[in-house]
This record gives structure tokens, C-alpha cells and sequence, in this order.
């Protein structure tokens, strides 16, 4: 299985990727308004493709906040696909690219740690194996139906 991961150069090709990611990990990805949301970002944020054998298979939108810090925008991998390396690929091709761009920190936002909603807790984990850390909640369950929580990773 050969693994490539490249920037990538044309919007629309981002955006159907995304479109059609989210049209096959309904877990994570049930809302439609989000859902048109992330496709128009696609077109305009970093994109980021992970392919094997030359088939596009994962996504990541990469959002630069400020001259130390960017956010993972929106991550997904084919089902097909997970637990195979490639969301820790797209991870580590960005965070190698920003630290050349002497950025310090990079940190994602995910559904609160108290949901119990089973496909996020997996998503937490994900990140957790990776070195970020849960710096800052927000809307705490209960108050909220998409309590949110920001992880941080120092570059």
C-alpha cells in the first residue's frame, strides 16, 4: 500500500473529497448545514489529501489563526480506511510544515470529553495518541447540544 500525502492544489477537488467524506462517515458528519459549511471551506482553506496507490482516501483542512498558531479544521479518512496511519500521516505532514514555518501550536476543536457519543470518544483518542492535550472547554454538556472542546499540541 503506498501512502502519499501532498497539499492540495485545486479547491474543487478539496470539496468534493469532502463532500464525498462526509457523505460516508455519517457519525461524525450528520449535519447537513455543517456539512455544506465544510465544503464551502474547502475551497478556500489549506487542503491538505492523503492517497494510497494514488485513490484520495483522507482530508484535512488546515486553518492559520496567527503567525504561532493554526487549527485542524476538519480531518476525515475513507471507513474503509481507518486505523491504518493515514489521519496520523495528514497529522504529522502538517505539523512538520508548520513547524518549518516556525508555528508553535496547533489545536483542534471536538465534541466535548463528557458526551458520551462513541465515534467522538475515538476521535478524542485519536488526538490524545498524537500529544494534544484538552486545554479549554466550551458549552459544557448539557447546556448545549455540540459541547465543545479544544485541544492543543505545542510544535
Amino acid at each position: 500500500m503506498g501512502v502519499s500525502i501532498a497539499r492540495e492544489g485545486d479547491p474543487a477537488a478539496s470539496r468534493r473529497l469532502l463532500e464525498d467524506l462526509t457523505r460516508r462517515l455519517p457519525e461524525w458528519f450528520a449535519q447537513p448545514d455543517s456539512n455544506r459549511h465544510y465544503a464551502e471551506q474547502a475551497e478556500v482553506l489549506e487542503g491538505w489529501t492523503a492517497r494510497i496507490d494514488g485513490s484520495a482516501r483522507g482530508l484535512l483542512l488546515l486553518k492559520k489563526h496567527s503567525a504561532v498558531s493554526a487549527e485542524i479544521y476538519w480531518l476525515g479518512v475513507d471507513p474503509h480506511h481507518h486505523r491504518q496511519g493515514l489521519g496520523r500521516a495528514l497529522v504529522g505532514a502538517i505539523e512538520g510544515r508548520l513547524r518549518q514555518e516556525r508555528l508553535k501550536y496547533l489545536f483542534v476543536m471536538t465534541l466535548h470529553p463528557d458526551d458520551p457519543y462513541e465515534p467522538y470518544r475515538r476521535t478524542r483518542a485519536f488526538y490524545e495518541r498524537l500529544g494534544f492535550e484538552l486545554v479549554l472547554t466550551r458549552d459544557p454538556p448539557g447546556s448545549s447540544p455540540n459541547p465543545l472542546a479544544y485541544y492543543l499540541k505545542p510544535l
